[in-house]
Order: structure tokens, then sequence, then C-alpha cells
């Protein structure tokens, strides 16, 4: 069985790289886009997305680890993979 404080600390940790991926969706979002509709291509951009791919692949990672976290994820703000 698990150790209620190693849940609740990966709930804690959970909730901090949603904040930071919502930050960075919105940093890559502030760039704004081409007129065909694309994200701009600036190296700042390309950077936003690299990051928010790494936050969104360790979120993936402490799903995985703790199924427990899912319950809230799916109405997590930045749960969404339209941006990267």
């Amino acid at each position: 069985m698990r150790d209620r404080s190693d849940v609740e600390q990966a709930r804690v940790f959970y909730d901090l790289l949603m904040a930071e991926a919502e930050t960075l969706a919105a940093g890559i979002r502030a760039n704004g886009m081409t007129s065909r509709g694309t994200p701009r291509a600036s190296t700042e951009s390309l950077l936003l997305q690299r990051e928010l791919r790494e936050v969104r692949r360790c979120l993936d990672n402490l799903r995985e680890s703790f199924p427990e976290l899912e319950r809230g994820a799916a109405d997590s703000p930045g749960a969404g993979r339209g941006m990267g």
C-alpha cells in the first residue's frame, strides 16, 4: 500500500506542473499566430513548446506512477494537447 504522504507530495508537484503548463501555453499563445492561423516559429516560441512538452511528459509520468491523480486530471487547466 502506498504511503499517503507520497500521494500528497505527488499531488502538490502535479498541481505545480499543471500551473507551469498553463503558463507556458499562455506564453505560446501570446507569441501570436501567422495570417494562416499557425503558431509563429520564433526561437522563443519553439523553446516554450519544448518546455511544455517536457512538463507534459512529467505530468504523464506522475499520472502513471500515481493513478490517484487521474481523478482530477481531466478537469485541470492545460490538460489539452493543442499547444505543442
